[in-house]
């Protein structure tokens, strides 16, 4: 029998009480409660977790919901209630049309919920992992303005946004991966079965050797003595930054620094900045309220320091500051943003303002990345090259030596 999480007004006592309760279905969860002199506010389907039920329902709660999925998903959302569909029939459809079993058996939670009195945003709240922050956030919007068509409309256009800022992100390192893994498996298996060889025969030969051969000969010493050091190094720093990164001041100090390389630092910015923007403005557009929005859409930029200079923000425009004057105080906010945040104060199109910041930083962030494209291929190639001609000359060099000496 499933178990349910209550919330109930105790009729003898003006107290809120919490629990959990067993019953078939939300409906005799209800009935139980009142019977018992309770009136519930909230009644809600335990999650199993990932080690309950059978084999195929764990690894099922293991798989990912993708954000293509989501979007997908909310852009059929927003098409069947623009349609006159119930919301418990559009959950059904979709329940019915996921092929991901994870988001089946989801959709077929919050639909139970849904038809036991829970609104829909209570929950989506449930499932952080699928459903952000800011997804919640706008569907509480669209609940209390009733479009809750349109504001999954613009929900989706949000996530179609985020597909296309990770994309670019993957476009960046795609090269760079791709040629750094080719590098470094080469080296391996250079170091692993052709260098040895050829140290020996040198070793033997007494001949007196070149700097590139010397330095190939110590690498090749330190790879094969001394592997086991040079791996418990790896591990230790790799266990060390993984920790750090654990805690608050970690991340701080880590993303503060992505925003701060070189080169990538300001392609980082602008991708953020621009997603930021594109949030903000969608939040405002469903009728959220300003402190509210832009607390979330800092959030949504996945970057702690950010969400600190935007939480920063927030609590000025609490204080009764405007938005752009609070924004110029961040060394990290470029002065195109505040100016046309300024604007949209004045106009009372905010959102608009914002929206074209987006577009502007996004165009700028495709810009900087075909410029990186083109420094990136030939440095790499160049990288490359100068390792190929290392081995090279660290090899050929005593060979030609040794047929000098056979001749």
């Amino acid at each position: 029998m499933p178990t349910f999480i209550y919330k109930a007004r105790s009729m003898n006592t003006a107290g809120i009480i919490k629990g959990e309760i067993n019953a078939s279905s939300s409906n005799e969860a209800a009935t139980i409660l009142m019977k018992n002199g309770q009136l519930p506010s909230l009644i809600i389907k335990k999650r199993k977790t990932i080690f309950s039920g059978s084999l195929s329902e764990s690894f099922n709660q293991l798989e990912k919901v993708t954000l293509e999925e989501l979007a997908l998903l909310t852009t059929q959302m927003s098409t069947l209630l623009r349609a006159g569909i119930t919301l418990v029939e559009v959950l059904d459809t979709l329940t019915e049309q996921a092929e991901n079993k994870r988001l089946e058996k989801v959709l077929k939670e919050i639909k139970q919920s849904v038809e036991g009195g829970t609104s829909l945003s209570e929950s989506i709240r449930l499932y952080p992992d699928i459903f952000p922050e800011v997804y919640s956030s706008m569907v509480i919007a669209g609940e209390l303005s009733g479009r809750l068509d349109e504001t999954m409309d613009n929900a989706a256009e949000l996530l179609e946004k985020e597909i296309a800022t990770k994309n670019r992100i993957r476009e960046v390192t795609r090269y760079p991966k791709i040629v750094t893994a080719a590098i470094v498996s080469a080296v391996v298996l250079l170091m692993t079965f052709v260098v040895p060889r050829f140290v020996k025969v040198f070793g033997k030969a007494g001949l007196s050797l070149p700097m590139p051969t010397k330095i190939l000969m110590f690498l090749n010493s330190a790879f094969h003595d001394y592997w086991w050091l040079l791996l418990s190094a790896f591990a230790i720093t790799a266990t060390v930054v993984l920790k750090q990164l654990k805690t608050k001041k970690g991340r701080l100090t880590w993303h503060y620094r992505m925003l701060r390389l070189p080169l990538l630092g300001s392609l980082v910015t602008k991708i953020k900045l621009a997603q930021f923007c594109a949030v903000f403005a969608g939040l405002i557009k469903s009728g959220i309220p300003i402190i509210e929005s832009i607390s979330v859409a800092g959030h949504s930029t996945g970057n702690d320091y950010l969400k600190k200079v935007f939480a920063t923000i927030s609590e000025q425009v609490k204080e009764g500051k405007g938005i752009a004057e609070s924004m110029k105080e961040s060394s990290i906010i470029p002065p195109i943003t505040v100016k046309m945040a300024a604007a949209g104060e004045k106009s009372g199109m905010l959102d608009e303002m914002l929206l074209k910041v987006s577009a502007h930083l996004n165009e700028s962030a495709d810009r900087e990345i075909k410029r990186l494209s083109s420094f990136m291929e030939p440095a790499l190639i160049l990288i490359l090259g100068g390792i190929v001609l290392f081995l090279a000359l660290a090899i050929l060099m005593p060979m030609w030596d040794l047929t000098r000496m056979a001749s």
